[in-house]
């Protein structure tokens, strides 16, 4: 949680601002824009890394903020009540409870784990189904104390995200910051380095590349500037865009990503048995992520030679593909980007895939679609097989 003097300080900051934001604001919308900007200011000085997602579409209607596992409902400022028997409060408090249901029917999270809450600027109303019923708060007076619950739900949380086909393609797909990161620090790699294994791994990849999808190298068929700049991949000057090395590039990122996502996967379902038979080893990318250069490096070396799965027995499952070759022109923008994807896959849950079969089979299947994207798998007769 955060530190104490710290969440006081952005409670008393926030509750000004709310109150303003409220003061100013004619309706509902003139509301919510000052107040999302003084929740991601509060958010920020205490620590909370925050990813808001507005006007979510659900069967019940749409959400107007969904902070991880908590569903906010903005009202026009001064209509909320101080008695939830008003009819506006009742209505308000209704919307946050379908919308709860919705977001645990679709995620599948137990529904013990989100909250709701509703503000009209002037007033919070707080709401949790936990002991088989609903927990609704009073309305009470936004002010310091208020704003410090508010904060405390806001970061219990933001952890484990839900392990859902929408969530990895917005955190792991195109034009997202991990896959623009990882491509460009690849490719540059890709265009400078002279170590001889990568350059003898990588034309083994383009030939074979080339033999099924039958694409050349100045082929018009496919925009490469319009796909390198979904990755922020920009060639040296005077230099010109390698297609090929782009692909290979794209396509270490999407082979790394998923190699990372079989590990937590696989801990999911074994880790005390792994923990057993490799007591010492780490197991988790949140241990992983907290290592040196060094000791990341070696931990996705280790990974690349079958890791944890050939603790499990299972031989051959990663071992020997093209996609290691960043490990043997390790630098600090390779570092630090992979980095930014394990972080991000650390924080997921898979309960989702424990409690749904069905679910999961969907997962592997849009991902496997989705990932790369559809301008790529199209123009180069890109096909992938149905994992159910």
């Amino acid at each position: 949680m955060p530190d104490t003097t710290a969440l006081q300080q952005a409670a008393r900051t926030l509750a000004q601002k709310t109150i303003a934001a409220a003061k100013g604001a004619a309706n509902e919308a003139e509301f919510r824009v000052p107040f999302q900007a003084a929740i991601a200011e509060a958010a920020a000085a205490i620590g909370i890394p925050v990813r808001p997602r507005d006007e979510v579409s659900l069967i019940e209607g749409r959400a107007d903020t969904v902070y991880n596992r908590l569903v906010i409902e903005y009202e026009c400022p001064r209509t909320l009540r101080p008695t939830n028997k008003h009819g506006h409060n009742a209505h308000a408090i209704k919307q946050v409870k379908d919308y709860i249901r919705g977001l645990q029917k679709r995620e599948r999270h137990r529904i013990e784990r989100y909250a709701g809450i509703v503000c009209d600027g002037c007033f919070f109303i707080f709401l949790r189904y936990q002991e088989a019923d609903w927990h609704t708060g009073p309305p009470v007076p936004v002010d310091m104390y208020s704003c410090e619950r508010f904060l405390n739900y806001l970061a219990a949380l933001q952890t484990e995200l839900a392990t859902t086909p929408e969530n990895l393609l917005r955190d792991f797909g195109e034009n997202t910051n991990c896959s623009r990161r990882c491509v460009s620090a690849f490719y540059q790699a890709l265009t400078t380095s002279r170590n001889p294994k990568i350059g003898a791994l990588y034309r083994q990849w383009a030939r074979t590349f080339s033999e099924i999808c039958g694409y050349e190298q100045d082929s018009p068929k496919l925009d490469v500037e319009k796909l390198a700049r979904l990755y922020a991949v920009r060639a040296a000057a005077r230099d010109k865009l390698h297609p090929f090395k782009l692909f290979f590039a794209i396509h270490t990122y999407y082979a790394t990503y998923i190699k990372l996502l079989a590990v937590q996967i696989v801990n999911f379902y074994a880790s005390s048995k792994v923990a057993r038979i490799a007591p010492h080893e780490p197991i988790t990318l949140a241990q992983a992520v907290g290592m040196d250069a060094a000791g990341l490096q070696g931990y996705l070396r280790t990974m690349e030679e079958g890791g944890i799965f050939r603790h499990l027995g299972i031989r051959n499952f990663l071992e020997g593909d093209f996609f290691g070759w960043y490990l043997e022109d390790w630098s600090p923008e390779i570092d630090s980007s992979l980095r930014c994807v394990i972080q991000q896959l650390a924080n997921y849950s898979f309960v989702t895939l424990d409690t749904d079969p069905d679910g999961t089979r969907d997962l592997l299947k849009r991902l496997c679609q989705n990932l790369m994207p559809q301008e790529l798998r199209h123009d180069l007769g890109e096909y992938y097989l149905d994992p159910a």
